[in-house]
């Protein structure tokens, strides 16, 4: 097995992350991480060149730079270039995935409880447009996707316009079983999108071992890239099935008057205007992420985050973590206090953590009948001693 970071190379790690020079502990890495200093410099020195001489002469000093980022994307991702689509973020990117797919009164639209709240909006509103019928797949005793059951749900294939699957929800530490769903999917031939928002910087990530046909990430998360910042990779053979939904001059082709024609690649789900500095610190903090190993970096996150839900209980906290496989995402309730009375004093005491509420995943707490939760996430920077100066502030509350 892959060895996590040693004590020494976690200190090398955090002294090259501005955000942990102080006495700041920051537990919200599913929510927006810390970026490293080479993402922060990228990023400001691009503004600074836009100021400098403009944003149109910039982008074009920068234009092979820009087209580094997609390689860097694919790299990571065991991807083609030609695959990868820039976004602004991950919601942007999903998206633009589901709203090419041919959808028809009748057909289902398949997911989990688990399922994102702006995902299972889409879903919601693609049943008002089309007269789909959303379909829910149940979890098994781990509290993951049912596979028998979507296997069951696959038998009709021609009845499903997609599977939409959460990899990794914000509600909980569950790590979904995404290869398995992304092989059944295959089979049947239907079409699998893929939510790797909170996975993407912290697990491993082979698209064609997944078997996803779109796969939908953010830079602000464990990635440790810039808010505003995200992509879509979308596999080259699914292209000739699907149909962009909000097209502009750059990801077509205006050919003339009354005629125009898709570019070809995955860049036919972009749009023209974006922040250049944020794509290009988004690119920066790939390469930190591949320089430093993911599958390391996925180690000693599962690491911590296993020490922490230890510690959690070990004071009383209740941990709601559900899943065989589980990742850096830690939920827990307090025995006496409210989630954002928990999350309001560790922030006095210098800890950053969120609150899982049901808009973003009602679906899943309903179903687990959990309440809100105060969400605490580690990452490769998180050290020992953060976890027992938390676990400290909580045994204090």
């Amino acid at each position: 097995m892959t060895a996590p970071f040693t004590a020494e190379e976690v200190t090398a790690i955090r002294a090259a992350t501005p955000g942990c020079d102080g006495d700041l502990i920051h537990l919200d890495h599913a929510g927006s991480s810390l970026p490293a200093r080479a993402v922060l410099d990228t990023q400001i020195d691009h503004l600074r060149r836009e100021a400098a001489i403009g944003g149109y002469r910039a982008a074009a000093e920068a234009a092979e730079r820009s087209d580094a980022v997609r390689s860097s994307l694919a790299t990571m991702l065991g991807a083609n270039p030609s695959e990868i689509a820039r976004t602004e973020h991950a919601t942007a990117a999903w998206n633009a995935a589901f709203w090419s797919i041919p959808m028809r009164a009748g057909q289902r639209v398949v997911t989990h409880d688990h399922d994102y709240g702006a995902n299972q909006i889409a879903l919601l509103h693609a049943a008002e447009r089309f007269g789909v019928v959303v379909e829910r797949v149940a979890s098994d005793g781990h509290g993951q996707i049912d596979l028998d059951r979507l296997a069951t749900v696959l038998e009709r294939p021609d009845d499903v316009a997609v599977v939409s699957l959460a990899w990794i929800p914000t509600s909980s530490g569950l790590v979904n079983p995404a290869a398995a769903v992304g092989s059944l999917c295959r089979s049947a031939g239907v079409p699998f999108l893929l939510d790797a928002c909170q996975a993407v910087g912290q697990l491993d990530v082979d698209v064609a071992q997944l078997g996803c046909d779109f796969c939908s990430g953010t830079g602000r998360k464990f990635l440790r890239g810039p808010r505003g910042t995200g992509f879509l990779y979308a596999r080259a053979g699914i292209l000739d099935r699907v149909v962009p939904s909000q097209p502009d001059h750059h990801g077509a082709r205006w050919l003339d008057l009354d005629r125009y024609d898709y570019v070809e690649g995955a860049r036919r789900f972009e749009h023209w205007e974006h922040s250049v500095a944020g794509w290009l610190a988004l690119g920066a903090a790939v390469d930190v992420a591949l320089e430093l190993g993911i599958d390391r970096i996925e180690a000693t996150i599962a690491q911590r985050a296993d020490e922490l839900r230890a510690r959690l209980a070990d004071v009383g906290m209740a941990v709601h973590d559900p899943g065989a496989v589980r990742c850096g995402i830690v939920t827990a309730t307090h025995p006496e206090l409210a989630a954002d009375d928990v999350s309001s004093a560790l922030r006095d005491r210098g800890i950053n953590t969120t609150v899982t509420f049901a808009g973003s995943a009602l679906a899943d707490m309903a179903a687990r009948r959990v309440p809100p939760a105060t969400r605490l996430s580690v990452h490769c920077t998180t050290t020992a001693d953060e976890l027992d100066r938390v676990v400290d502030a909580v045994r204090a509350l």
